[in-house]
């Protein structure tokens, strides 16, 4: 009796492979994505503390260089939010992509998976199908031999 033999298993097993490569570039996005939310927590972070510092700095009665500095340093800190959101939004559009990418290969590759179990049952089902036609044979045969056996 032959054995299974799927003929598109290499086709399946590069599926697998581009699912388990696209299931890497989405781990890689998520950290990213990750890495820049915790620099836009810093960054807002930064930005109170330098409202809170000017804040302090013009109840003490600084005078006005030191009041621009603090000003000056919230604008930097403010650009430095902006940026960091800009940062975020980009690693969330390329997780988006990365998870669009990772399902169309994981269904790309249930795609041949569901055809090879068809394929394997089909083939299963027609060995089995063999198997009882020439267990009927040989029951056919034995049959034949006692009939003879009795005339």
């Amino acid at each position: 009796m032959s054995r299974f033999r799927f003929r598109l298993e290499p086709v399946l097993q590069m599926r697998q492979r581009i699912e388990d490569e696209a299931q890497q570039a989405l781990a890689r996005a998520e950290r990213l994505l990750q890495e820049a939310e915790r620099g836009l927590t810093l960054a807002e972070g930064r930005l109170r503390d330098a409202y809170v510092s000017a804040s302090q700095a013009e109840r003490e009665g600084a005078d006005v260089i030191r009041l621009t500095w603090h000003r000056n340093w919230i604008v930097v800190k403010t650009r430095d939010v902006e940026a960091s959101r800009l940062d975020v939004r980009d690693r969330l559009e390329t997780r988006n992509l990365r998870l669009q990418q990772a399902q169309e290969a994981h269904k790309q590759r249930r795609v041949l998976e569901r055809f090879k179990d068809r394929a394997r049952l089909a083939f299963d089902s027609e060995a089995a199908q063999r198997e009882m036609q020439a267990i009927d044979e040989l029951a056919t045969i034995r049959a034949a031999r006692r009939a003879g056996e009795f005339q």
